[in-house]
């Protein structure tokens, strides 16, 4: 018999597993062992891997988002809303986590379409967000990048998440946080010594 929420049980095994091994890395056996039901359990609740996938990606998103929006409640300044930015992406590595949506888009080519177009849709938003702070940034004169706004947003959006995948793998989140850090101060209009 299934647990009161045994649907939010399987989406946090399964962004686990997504965020440590990928999304065609674990099967609904890995879930049905993780949350203690059968695998039949699994299919009630997602009865496709796309229709879990969807609901993974949605969810994060919607989470991201919040966190996002704590940050702009803040309101404590540019540098230190993508410093804040730059930590979501951190979480998760000391325990061979990355960001579910980086995760997944290094396999688009092996996802269902729906999945894809939800990973994309949070690094549209991401960009969009990213977009607006180095804008205030550039008018508080707290950032002075040298490409424009939406391209630095771009740029510093694929430096994290490129550094949490090679710091993943290295088992090295000092690595990342070099990444991070440099990648802001080149927004400052400087790189550290």
């Amino acid at each position: 018999m299934d647990r009161p929420d045994t649907r939010g049980a399987l989406l946090d095994h399964a962004t686990r597993l997504v965020r440590s091994r990928g999304y065609s890395a674990f099967s609904y056996a890995d879930l049905a062992t993780a949350v203690g039901i059968r695998k039949p359990s699994v299919h009630h609740h997602f009865p496709t891997k796309e229709e879990l996938g969807v609901a993974l990606v949605a969810r994060y998103t919607e989470r991201f988002l919040a966190r996002l929006a704590e940050i702009d409640r803040l309101d404590t300044g540019p540098v230190d809303a993508l410093e804040r930015y730059a930590a979501l992406h951190r979480e998760g590595l000391v325990d061979g986590e990355a960001c579910l949506c980086g995760v997944i888009a290094a396999e688009t080519g092996a996802v269902p379409a729906a999945v894809a177009e939800g990973v994309a849709e949070f690094f549209r938003v991401n960009q969009a967000w990213l977009t607006d702070r180095i804008e205030r940034g550039q008018r508080s004169g707290e950032l002075r990048p040298s490409l424009d706004a939406g391209d630095s947003a771009a740029t510093l959006l694929a430096a994290l998440e490129g550094a949490a995948l090679v710091a993943r793998s290295h088992n090295d989140v000092a690595a990342f946080d070099r990444v991070a850090t440099t990648s802001i101060a080149v927004l400052k209009g400087y790189t550290p010594a």
